[in-house]
């Protein structure tokens, strides 16, 4: 079974960030985050669309220079 919250901590190993300002500069960006009692998690669904919605293709990058 995959796990489908994930802690910040693992959130940020999972996107290879060694700084939690990285994961922060997500969430700044957009990246939800769902408050469970005290804690902080981030769907893992959540993140996957993040990932997909800011990918950066070739011809996008080109385009913005």
């Amino acid at each position: 079974m995959t796990k489908q919250l994930l802690t910040f901590k693992e959130a940020n190993e999972y996107l290879g960030f060694k700084s939690p300002a990285s994961l922060r500069e997500c969430i700044n960006q957009g990246l939800p985050f769902v408050k469970v009692a005290n804690s902080k998690k981030i769907d893992i669904d959540d993140l996957k669309t993040f990932i997909k919605e800011h990918k950066i293709s070739k011809t996008t990058e080109k385009a913005s220079l």
